[in-house]
């Protein structure tokens, strides 16, 4: 589990009630500017973090959310995915103004993006990207209070929002109202407060995670499972390991992925890919694939002892139950990442539904809670001998898998 930091400053409209928040990338809790050279790197953290890790509405809230953005990300086209009516993305002062720029931020702005200017001065590179702003800053602590003057008007005439930031005084804050500024910001107001957003699953984590979602769709065929494990070298070599292993004791070797797959069936591949992929996230806990493989199977026994049509989604649920624990984020924050079906969801979160009590039931009998115990109306033996079929074939089938 990753932790993510921000700096946010409010903005504040006329009224001063907040308008936006100003976001700047923080590498770590105690930093007070971003540690790095590479603006690149600070607009790419900044954007995926606030919008596909975090969520706007978890940073910023109703509120507008304004980010600087650097030439490549712009030019290189990463922007056009990320249109929102609260995006706010700043064009900075030392940007290297070309027709490529230009270009680029033309059509952004017609896919709906929305631009300010940073730090504005009355230059020919500014003036060009005039078009494609919504608003421009005007920086009140270098720019003199002459040229203040004197820029307002000729923007206003551009039909463009004003900003002014870096007001430090109560006298520069009674300037920019007389002026009639659109927008406020500086220390007078508020200095960037650090925020910090913790459970984020690592990106590495997260294609394993998504991996492993799609492997368990309900719809999936052994065609699509051949293609998911042939996009993957190690889990190519790891298939055809196990299948001939001692544990199928085969008569004759098998060379070929699709044979494989034939061989062990949709749900054992299933299975097996499954925990592969998760041993791989920590493989210092290979003790939680032989508890998954437990859960797994009871669940499923019991499941078929209830006579309930989703013995094989009860399998599933065992197995995906260990998740929080390999990637050491909350339950709930690894399931938003995850397309499973709804009923999973529920069972592994609220332990809602047949399969979430099965589920539960699981749970309490490993821990040997007792006045937990749910006992699905089945009789004590029914669920002891589920259990310790689970114990046993999981510890046969964990050993074989974890040495592939």
């Amino acid at each position: 589990m990753t932790e993510i930091y921000f700096a946010r400053q409010p903005i504040y409209n006329r009224d001063f009630q907040v308008e936006g928040y100003e976001l700047f990338y923080r590498q770590t809790a105690g930093a007070d500017s971003a540690q790095f050279l590479d603006a690149e790197i600070a607009t790419s953290q900044i954007v995926l973090n606030t919008v596909t890790e975090v969520g706007l509405e978890q940073v910023v809230g109703p509120h507008k959310a304004f980010i600087n953005v650097a030439r490549d990300f712009v030019v290189g086209g990463y922007l056009e995915m990320f249109a929102s009516p609260q995006l706010m993305f700043e064009v900075t002062g030392n940007i290297v103004v070309d027709e490529p720029l230009v270009e680029a931020l033309r059509k952004l702005r017609q896919q709906g993006h929305r631009f300010v200017l940073d730090d504005y001065t009355d230059n020919d590179a500014y003036q060009a990207l005039l078009e494609i702003a919504d608003c421009v800053k005007i920086d009140m602590l270098t720019t003199p209070e002459q040229e203040v003057r004197r820029l307002v008007p000729l923007l206003r005439q551009r039909g463009v929002a004003l900003m002014a930031e870096c007001i430090e005084t109560q006298a520069v804050q009674e300037l920019c109202q007389s002026l009639k500024f659109d927008f406020f910001q500086g220390y007078h107001f508020s200095q960037p407060k650090m925020l910090k957003f913790g459970g984020v699953v690592p990106a590495n984590q997260l294609v394993v995670l998504q991996l492993v979602a799609k492997l368990h769709q309900p719809e999936i065929d052994l065609k699509a499972i051949e293609a998911l494990i042939r996009q993957d070298v190690s889990l190519s070599y790891k298939l055809l390991r196990y299948i001939n292993s001692a544990y199928f004791n085969l008569a004759r070797r098998i060379d070929s992925i699709q044979r494989a797959i034939v061989l062990l069936g949709t749900k054992n591949v299933r299975v097996w890919a499954t925990l592969i992929s998760l041993a791989n996230l920590d493989q210092h806990r290979s003790d939680l694939i032989t508890v998954a493989l437990e859960r797994a199977k009871m669940c499923e026994l019991l499941a078929e002892a209830m006579r309930i049509p989703q013995k094989e989604s009860g399998y599933t649920v065992g197995l995906l139950s260990v998740l929080d624990a390999i990637t050491q984020a909350p339950m709930e924050l690894v399931l938003k990442s995850l397309p499973l079906e709804e009923e999973i969801n529920d069972a592994l979160l609220q332990h809602k539904g047949p399969l979430g009590r099965i589920l539960a039931c699981t749970l309490a009998y490993e821990r040997c809670d007792w006045s937990a115990l749910d006992m699905l109306d089945l009789e004590p033996n029914q669920i002891n001998d589920a259990y310790m079929t689970a114990l046993a074939e999981a510890y046969r089938a964990s050993c074989e898998l974890l040495k592939s």
